[in-house]
C-alpha cells in the first residue's frame, strides 16, 4: 500500500482510499496547505481562523472533500490525477508526499499525467505543476478547480446567509481574483486577495460554484466539465470557486508542461507582479530545487545509520519533518483538528521547541520570545494565545505553563555553550519593565513555589498537562504530584544555570530537597507514584481507588526528575510494564474510568479506552523510553520506541484498524479497553513528535548537548554492533560510530580529522 523511498525523502501511496485521509503539509512559513493523497484539503494564508482560502468539510461525507482538483475530460471519459472526486478512476495511479510537496502519477486511456503541488520560497502560492502526455495524438480538456469559501470559518458556519453577498471573485487579465471582505472582520487592512492563474491560455473560466458544479451534483460530476464548456461567470455574492478551462493538443509522444498558481497578495497590482513572476521560465523547478535544498540543509543537523532500517527512516527523515510542522502550526489545523479554535498554545509550543533547537537555534529563540510574552511578572503564563488574529488569549492558569519555558531555555544554553540568551530582554504580558530570559524563568520557579498546597506539592490550578484534571481542583487546593516532579526537573536545570551565572544555587537545590522528600514519602503508594490529590483530599492514582489506579506520566518523570529513591524507580518502573504496556503502546492509566469518582459526576466522559482514559497516549509514551534509558535498561527502552514506530504499530494492528498515516506519530491510540483497540487518533499535530525526536536522538542514540560538550552516552540494544551518527553542533558537524561490543564510542571530528575514543 506504501513505500518508504529514503533516496527522495518520499513515501508513495499506492492506493486513493486509505483509512484517513493520509496528509502532508506544504509550506513556506506564510502561505500553507494541507493536501491528502487523493488531492482533499485546505490552503490558507497566515492562519486558519481568519485567512482560509478553500472549503474543506471536516468530518462529513464524502470524506476528503474538497480540494485541489484538476479534471481531464477526453472525449467522454472524466477522471482525476488524484483520483478523487470523479466516479471514473485512472487505469494506473499512485501518490507520493515529500518534503514539502506531494505529486501524483496517473494514466489512463494512454494518457499520462503528473500533477505536483508544493509551495515554493519565492511566492506566497500553491504551484501546481501539470505534465501531460499521450501515446496518441488527441485533444483533451483540463480544468484545474478549487472551491473557494469565506476565510473566516466559524462566521461562515454562522452567519453565511448575509455575508457571503460581501464577496467577490472576478477575471482580470486572465486572472481570477476572490476578493473577502466583510463586515467587522478582523485585520481588514492585513487581509489579502486571492488569486488563480496559470501560464496557458485559457478557453473558459467560472467564478461562482454553482455555474461550475450544477444543481444538485458535487465535485463527482460538475456540469461545466460534462459540457465542455465553461460559463464565464463572475461572482458578487454567492458561493465563489475558481476553474479554468484549457485545451490541450497532444501529439503523440509529445509531453505538455501548464502551470497553476493559486496565491495571495495584498493588491491586484502585487497580484499582476507575482504572476509575471511565475510565469517566467524555469520558476518551478527553481522553486523545487529550492525547497529540495532547504530541507536537505535542514536534515543533515542529525543523521544515523542504524540496524533497525523502519526506526532510522524516522529519525532521519519523517519524525524532524513533523516536528517542524508542529513547530509551525502548533495543535492548530489537521483532519482532525478544525483550525478554528487553538491559536498558540504555550505548553505545546514550548515542547516544540526543544526538538527545533538542535536544528535552528535562531527559530527556537524567536518562536519563545513570542511565548514569554504571555507571561505575567508574577510568573504565570497565558494557556494559548492568537498572535496572527489579535483575539484575547486564554487566560486560564494551569501549573505547568510556565515551567516548560525553563526547559527551552536550559536547552538552548547547553546547546550554544554559552549564556547570551540570558540576558535578551521581553516584555510581560500584564507590562511593567522588561526582564531578561533569566529573570523570566525565574519568576516562573517563584510562581510553584508562591502556590503549594496543604500537603506541600504545586497546586493544580486550572490542571496540569493531563487536562482532565481540571475536576480534581475546581475549588483551588487540589495538588500535582506530576507537577512537583517537573517542577524538580527545571529546578535541576536552574541550580546549573545559577552556577554558570555565578550565582547562588543553594534556594533551588533546597528546594528541590523539599519536593523529593514529599515525592517519596507522600506520593508513594507501595508499587508506584501516586497521580494527585483533589479538592477533598484523595489521592488520584492509588491502589485504593477503584479505577484509574495507576498513572503513567508519575511513573515515568519520578525517574526523568530524579526524585524517585533508586528503587523506587525501578519498581514504578516495573509496575509500569506490569500493568499499563500493550501490543501497542503504554497505556496513559489503568484500568480507565467508567464512573469514577461518582456516576453524578465523573472525572472524565472520555469512553475506556479513549483519549486520557485508558488509551495509549503517545506523547506520554515518549517519557517511559527517556526514563528507562535512564535507568539504564536499554532493551526495554528500544521496545517501547520501537513499537510506537508508526509503520510498525500501524503494521501489527493492521492498515483498516490503525486508519492514520504509517509515516508520522499520532497522539494517541485506542486502548484494550476500547472496541477499537489500535485505533490512531490526532496525527500530525502532537507533542509525541518533539518527544520522540529528543528520546531517539539524545537518550536511545545518547547524543545529547552538555555545557562542556557533546556527551555520547548510548542506551542501546545488546545486539546492535554498529552505528554511525553525523551530529551538526556548534558549527562543527561529527563523525561518531558507536561500536556496542566493545563498548567504545569513535568520534571523528571533520575539522582536522581528530579521533578519540570515549568508553560508554
Amino acid at each position: 500500500m506504501y513505500h518508504f523511498h529514503k533516496d527522495r525523502k518520499e513515501v508513495t501511496i499506492d492506493h486513493y482510499n486509505t483509512p484517513t485521509p493520509w496528509m502532508n503539509y506544504l509550506s513556506n512559513g506564510t502561505f500553507h496547505t494541507m493536501i491528502s493523497q487523493a488531492g482533499g484539503g485546505v490552503a490558507f494564508y497566515r492562519s486558519p481562523q481568519i485567512w482560509r482560502i478553500n472549503h474543506y468539510r471536516f468530518f462529513h461525507l464524502p470524506t476528503d472533500r474538497s480540494g485541489f482538483y484538476t479534471y481531464i475530460k477526453d472525449n467522454q471519459d472524466i477522471w482525476c490525477p488524484t483520483s478523487e472526486p470523479c466516479k471514473l478512476k485512472p487505469d494506473q495511479w499512485k501518490a507520493a508526499h515529500g518534503m514539502g510537496y506531494t505529486r501524483y502519477e496517473a494514466s489512463k486511456n494512454g494518457l499520462e499525467v503528473t500533477a505536483t503541488y508544493m509551495v515554493g520560497k519565492y511566492e506566497n502560492a500553491l504551484l501546481w505543476d501539470l505534465k501531460l502526455k499521450s501515446d496518441e495524438d488527441k485533444q483533451i480538456t483540463v480544468f484545474p478547480y478549487v472551491e473557494l469559501g469565506m476565510m473566516e470559518f466559524m462566521r461562515e458556519l454562522q452567519w453565511q446567509c448575509y455575508n457571503k453577498h460581501q464577496l467577490s471573485a472576478y477575471n482580470l487579465e486572465d486572472i481570477l481574483i476572490y476578493r473577502y471582505g466583510v463586515e467587522d472582520q478582523p485585520k481588514p487592512k492585513e487581509t489579502p486577495l486571492v488569486y488563480f492563474a496559470c501560464d496557458t491560455e485559457i478557453s473558459g473560466f467560472d467564478c461562482d460554484r454553482d455555474e461550475f458544479i450544477g444543481s444538485y451534483r458535487s465535485e463527482e460530476n460538475p456540469i461545466r466539465v460534462e459540457e465542455n464548456a465553461c460559463s464565464n461567470s463572475t461572482l458578487y455574492g454567492g458561493d465563489p470557486c475558481f476553474a479554468f478551462q484549457l485545451t490541450v493538443d497532444l501529439k503523440a509522444g509529445e509531453e505538455k508542461e501548464i502551470h497553476i498558481f493559486l496565491g495571495t497578495a495584498m493588491t491586484e497590482e502585487e497580484i499582476l507582479a507575482s504572476v509575471k513572476n511565475c510565469r517566467q521560465k524555469n520558476f518551478i523547478s527553481k522553486s523545487m530545487e529550492a525547497l529540495k535544498q532547504d530541507w536537505d540543509e535542514f536534515l543533515e543537523k542529525f543523521q544515523c545509520e542504524l540496524p533497525d532500517k523502519e526506526a532510522e527512516t524516522m529519525i532521519n527523515i519523517w519524525n524532524p519533518y513533523q516536528m517542524e510542522r508542529n513547530f509551525q502550526f502548533s495543535r492548530n489545523i489537521s483532519y482532525y483538528a478544525t483550525g478554528t479554535f487553538r491559536g498558540v498554545g504555550v505548553r505545546d509550543t514550548a515542547q516544540d521547541i526543544l526538538a527545533m533547537i538542535p536544528f535552528d537555534t535562531k527559530r527556537a529563540k524567536d518562536k519563545l520570545n513570542l511565548l514569554f510574552t504571555q507571561q505575567y511578572q508574577d510568573g504565570h503564563c497565558n494557556h494559548y494565545f492568537f498572535p496572527t488574529e489579535g483575539w484575547e488569549p486564554v487566560k486560564r492558569i494551569h501549573s505547568d505553563n510556565h515551567l516548560w519555558l525553563v526547559m527551552d531555555v536550559y536547552h538552548i544554553v547547553m546547546e550554544e555553550g554559552k549564556l547570551d540568551y540570558l540576558f535578551t530582554e521581553l516584555p510581560y504580558y500584564d507590562g511593567g519593565e522588561n526582564g531578561t530570559v533569566w529573570g523570566h524563568i525565574k519568576r516562573s520557579i517563584a510562581f510553584t513555589k508562591k502556590h503549594l498546597g496543604e500537603k506541600g506539592f504545586p497546586l493544580m490550578l486550572s490542571s496540569d498537562w493531563n487536562d482532565m484534571l481540571y475536576k480534581v481542583c475546581r475549588e483551588g487546593k487540589g495538588e500535582s504530584i506530576w507537577t512537583s516532579m517537573q517542577f524538580g526537573t527545571v529546578l535541576n536545570m536552574m541550580s546549573q544555570i545559577a552556577e554558570l551565572m555565578g550565582e547562588e544555587a543553594s534556594e533551588y537545590n533546597r528546594t528541590y530537597e523539599e519536593q523529593k522528600q514529599l515525592i517519596n514519602t507522600v506520593a508513594w503508594d507501595g508499587q508506584w507514584f501516586r497521580r494527585c490529590i483533589t479538592d477533598e483530599g484523595t489521592f488520584i492514582g492509588s491502589e485504593a481507588e477503584e479505577q484509574a489506579k495507576i498513572w503513567l506520566n508519575t511513573q515515568s518523570w519520578a525517574v526523568i526528575s530524579g526524585m524517585g529513591d533508586p528503587a523506587k524507580q525501578v519498581q514504578a518502573m516495573d509496575s509500569v510494564r506490569k500493568y499499563l504496556n500493550t501490543e501497542f503502546g503504554i497505556k496513559k492509566i489503568h484500568p480507565a474510568m467508567k464512573d469514577y469518582p461518582s456516576k453524578e459526576d465523573p472525572l472524565t466522559y472520555y469512553n475506556k479506552g479513549c483519549g486520557e482514559n485508558g488509551s495509549v497516549f503517545c506523547h506520554a509514551n515518549t517519557w517511559a523510553i527517556i526514563a528507562e534509558c535512564m535507568l539504564g535498561r536499554s532493551d526495554l527502552a528500544y521496545e517501547y520506541y520501537h513499537q510506537l514506530l508508526p509503520m510498525v504499530v500501524q503494521s501489527r494492528a493492521g492498515e483498516y484498524r490503525y486508519k492514520a498515516e504509517p509515516y508520522v506519530y499520532a497522539s494517541n491510540i485506542f486502548g484494550p479497553e476500547s472496541d477499537k483497540f489500535g485505533l490512531a487518533n490526532v496525527s500530525w499535530l502532537t507533542g509525541t513528535a518533539a518527544w520522540m525526536y529528543l528520546a531517539a536522538t539524545q537518550y536511545l542514540l545518547g547524543v545529547k548537548p552538555r555545557w562542556e560538550g557533546l556527551e555520547i552516552a548510548p542506551c542501546i540494544p545488546k545486539d546492535w554492533e554498529n552505528i554511525r551518527i553525523e551530529r551538526v553542533f556548534r558549527g562543527c558537524k561529527y563523525h561518531i560510530t558507536i561500536k556496542n561490543r566493545d563498548k567504545k564510542v569513535f568520534i571523528e571530528h571533520i575539522e582536522g580529522r581528530k579521533e578519540f575514543s570515549v568508553e560508554v
